[in-house]
């Protein structure tokens, strides 16, 4: 298991969600069931723009050498924001503030959380 091949899998993934929360925030809250007023279309759109930071973030380090302390940095960063992520997705799916796309969310914060802990906590670099 390679950290690049995760580092790209989730800069495209939170890029593509990025894009959707900037250009169709109305489309994407209606995909997971949820109306949003005016203020919610902005709190998404301003949403987007950090998935696209993060996006960019990461697709600009997924050559960077893993001893690099600014790699250990973008690795913890992605495993805090994904574990509050999965937490925050997780109870409000199970809260049925959205439908069950909601659990596409809460699979997805999982997935990269637990990947980039393992690399992390486990596998360390060479």
């Amino acid at each position: 298991m390679k950290l690049k091949f995760w580092m790209t899998a989730k800069a495209v993934i939170v890029g593509i969600f990025g894009i959707g929360f900037v250009l169709i925030p109305l489309a994407l809250a209606s995909l997971y069931g949820m109306s949003v007023d005016p203020a919610g279309v902005l709190m998404s759109r301003l949403f987007g723009a950090g998935f696209i930071l993060e996006a960019i973030v990461l697709w600009s380090a997924r050559n960077t050498d893993r001893s690099d302390v600014v790699c250990r940095g973008i690795i913890i960063g992605v495993v805090v924001s994904n574990t509050i992520g999965f937490i925050v997705c997780l109870l409000a799916t199970l809260a049925g503030t959205w439908n069950a796309l909601g659990w596409l969310s809460v699979a997805l914060y999982l997935v990269f959380g637990l990947a980039f802990a393992y690399f992390l906590f486990v596998k360390k670099p060479s």
